[in-house]
């Protein structure tokens, strides 16, 4: 994978352009159909690697929302896929460079707490990180007592409670490597530490924003229930589903987030 250096000289004439980025997750992608495109990379023209993973498309973009640029991260790299924490954020290193000051990580994630549904759209207000390894090197002792905005949550809470979606008002999302699933021992087990739903990525990245001063807002929708056998093809249709849920959500966000 590319460096940060190498990443921001490939993007450096787009400096300052936009300061709100989003990293789309299994199932959200629907959102960049949406949008009127002012640039679109491939991820191995800009990040030297491809995104190999179903659901996940690949590529970098600079679009216009409500009349403001935004970076699109429309899929991610994962720990699973052999590339260590540190490396999966440096898109993220590279986008703090070119001014994102705000961070919307989306993900799909399997329900623990017995009270999440599929389909839930969960603010995330915390994560568990005990099982990875830290995006951070060296003696970055990074602080994450809050590792999600308050005012960006509540304005994510705003909107699904007038719009009607489905939805958490707060999570503990868990971070598991994979690519396996979890296994049912597995699942209590993080039910028992705290975690409302569990997921391969979104932690690393929730790390290093907050090392890098961003606001961060993660939103998990819920498609599978811990104690229910599930497959990949399975967890990007449930995704798919509520994709239309996703897209209104994440333009209103949009809209607001900077104001």
């Amino acid at each position: 994978m590319a460096l940060v250096k190498e990443i921001v000289a490939k993007l450096s004439k787009f400096k300052g352009q936009a300061t709100t980025a989003l990293i789309l997750g299994s199932g959200w992608n629907q959102v960049i159909e949406t949008m009127e495109r002012e640039k679109t990379w491939d991820f191995e023209k800009v990040f030297k690697v491809k995104a190999g993973v179903t659901g996940h498309k690949g590529q970098l973009i600079l679009a216009k929302v409500n009349d403001l640029l935004v970076w699109i991260m429309a899929g991610r790299f994962h720990t699973y896929e052999g590339y260590s924490s540190e490396e999966v954020t440096r898109p993220l290193q590279a986008l703090a460079k070119l001014g994102v000051k705000n961070l919307v990580l989306t993900s799909a994630a399997g329900g623990l707490n017995q009270k999440f549904k599929v389909g839930d759209i969960v603010i995330l207000s915390d994560i568990l990180a005990l099982f990875c390894l830290s995006s951070l090197q060296g003696d970055l002792f990074q602080d994450l007592s809050q590792p999600f905005d308050p005012k960006l949550r509540q304005l994510a809470l705003d909107f699904c409670r007038q719009q009607h979606i489905p939805h958490q008002k707060q999570g503990v999302y868990a971070y598991v490597r994979g690519p396996h699933y979890e296994s049912f021992a597995d699942k209590k087990a993080l039910a028992k530490l705290g975690a409302d739903c569990v997921g391969m990525s979104t932690v690393p990245e929730t790390i290093m924003a907050n090392h890098l001063g961003m606001r961060v807002l993660g939103l998990s929708c819920i498609t599978n229930l811990a104690l229910v056998k599930h497959s990949h093809q399975e967890v990007i249709a449930n995704a798919q589903r509520q994709s239309q849920r996703m897209t209104t959500l994440l333009q209103s966000l949009i809209g607001k987030i900077d104001k």
